[in-house]
């Protein structure tokens, strides 16, 4: 598909249906987050959702205020639709093929980040809530092509 930036993300499955906000890179060399977290954040040093390549979209799982955009995200399975609308009012529908959960001190970023010849989505937000320090672990990766 030509370029065209995402402008929402719809997971049925989880009842998921929300903006697409743009981020970047912050000053500790991580992608940025989206600053509603109701919504998803692509990163805009990525393709375009249909390019060719690794499109990366992160979310928060949840706020203070209760659960965020990929909330739930954990639910999905190797096989289940993620349709993409971007600005062009095409939509990009990808299927989810791989499911990992990493230690946030031990993060694969080369892999999880790589370029790929084809177009991939990569959905990435916090897991494995640890209740002695208030704050995640681990990050859950979600992998899908189209």
């Amino acid at each position: 598909m030509p370029r065209s930036e995402p402008r929402s993300i719809e997971i049925r499955k989880l009842g998921v249906k929300t903006r697409v906000e743009q981020v970047g890179m912050t000053r500790d060399r991580s992608i940025g987050m989206p600053g509603n977290a109701g919504h998803a954040g692509w990163y805009t040093g990525s393709p375009t959702p249909g390019e060719n390549g690794n499109t990366i979209i992160v979310g928060h799982l949840d706020s203070a205020t209760g659960p965020a955009a990929f909330y739930g995200l954990g639910a999905l399975r190797n096989g289940d639709p993620i349709s993409i609308k971007r600005r062009d009012q095409t939509t990009a529908t990808f299927t989810v093929t791989s499911i990992s959960v990493w230690p946030k001190n031990n993060f694969p970023s080369e892999r999880v980040y790589a370029a790929t010849t084809k177009p991939q989505l990569t959905l990435i937000t916090c897991a494995d809530w640890d209740n002695t320090t208030n704050n995640y672990r681990s990050n859950l990766v979600i992998t899908a092509h189209r």
